[in-house]
């Protein structure tokens, strides 16, 4: 029986060491997994988050115009014989952009010239006339009524001479009307007729707009009025160059708001030295309404993911990843509206191959 309760308590001890190994063996593997499968302590080059001052924008959009704008109308009737612009062209002052058919002009001058010519010798009759009739008027040879009725005709004849200079001068200014030339320097942004095309004195010819320096037309709603003043800081981009920033001033603020849409019509100078921007351009536009302390990063630690700005912050060892809200850039630092933190440490390189959660050696 001793043997018997000796063997017993021998196979109790052997059974449970057994079952402690079979239930200790798949945890010794699943922590050897769990080692090999988390990823390695990694350097990384950090900076610290500081502070910066930065402006303050209120968001808006705009429609680029030239600076002066203007439909040229022909200002006479007649056929074009003659089209010297094409759309895109740039013109001085001055510059003939098209000719009119001004045959009949020419010759109704011609007349008007005849006219004045005949008028002009019969006012020169007409005053050796009176200055006779005057003389013997004098010697009291001639009766009141036949003086009175010569010195009348005297009185008229210039007047008649005055009316043929009149009608010449607006036969020559016709012909001149036919000739039509640039008010000012500009790029032709349209043209409206062509060659063998009768127009009237209201018909267009050319729309010309002056794009040396634009305006930027925008809207203030009524609620931000009071933060925008003349001469702001204006920045704006637009489609056709992606990433660029173009700039402004804000020069004309409207008298008074709009009752139908609550907003006051501005505009913004644009110099365009490049000649990149043009009319009719839609931008989106910031103008600076005041500044404000927020923390900042170098502009090296953010990077675009899904269509967000990011960065890595250093957090507890590891390495966390955040949406920033980046407001603007100052002096190669980027406004952070929120997101991070003065004095936390954020990756400043090599973000494209770094994972969340990364341990930081």
């Amino acid at each position: 029986m001793r043997l018997l309760s000796v063997f017993s308590s021998s196979s109790s001890a052997r059974f449970v060491a057994l079952a402690a190994l079979l239930v200790a063996a798949p945890a010794c593997k699943r922590a050897q997994a769990t080692q090999k499968e988390a990823p390695p302590a990694v350097k990384v080059a950090t900076e610290k988050v500081s502070e910066v001052e930065a402006p303050q924008v209120l968001r808006l959009t705009g429609t680029l115009r030239g600076m002066r704008e203007a439909d040229l109308a022909a200002n006479a009737s007649g056929r074009v014989i003659k089209t010297l612009v094409e759309r895109g062209d740039e013109v001085k002052a001055g510059a003939v952009v098209a000719q009119l058919d001004t045959s009949t002009a020419a010759l109704s001058l011609a007349e008007a010239k005849v006219a004045v010519a005949t008028s002009r010798t019969q006012e020169q009759i007409a005053k050796t006339e009176c200055e006779r009739w005057e003389k013997l008027h004098e010697k009291g040879v001639v009766s009141p009524a036949e003086y009175d009725q010569v010195t009348a005709k005297c009185k008229t004849t210039p007047l008649g001479l005055e009316a043929a200079e009149a009608r010449q001068n607006i036969v020559a200014k016709n012909i001149g009307d036919g000739v039509i030339r640039a008010p000012f320097a500009g790029v032709v942004a349209e043209r409206h007729v062509d060659v063998g095309e009768y127009v009237q004195a209201s018909s267009k010819v050319i729309t010309l707009a002056q794009v040396a320096e634009l305006r930027l037309e925008l809207t203030i709603p009524e609620a931000s009025l009071a933060q925008v003043k003349r001469g702001a800081d204006v920045t704006f981009s637009v489609a056709a160059y992606p990433g660029k920033t173009f700039h402004g001033t804000l020069r004309h603020l409207s008298g008074s708001v709009r009752a139908t849409t609550r907003d006051l019509v501005a505009e913004a100078v644009v110099p365009n030295e490049e000649m990149l921007l043009r009319p009719g351009m839609f931008a989106d536009v910031s103008v600076v309404i005041g500044s404000k302390r927020l923390p900042s990063v170098p502009r090296a630690a953010v990077f675009e993911a899904k269509d967000k700005s990011r960065v890595f912050v250093v957090e507890d060892g590891r390495l966390v990843e955040r949406v920033v809200s980046v407001q603007a850039d100052v002096d190669g630092q980027v406004a952070v509206r929120d997101g991070v933190r003065p004095g936390e440490l954020v990756v400043v390189e090599g973000q494209a191959r770094l994972v969340n959660g990364t341990r930081v050696d």
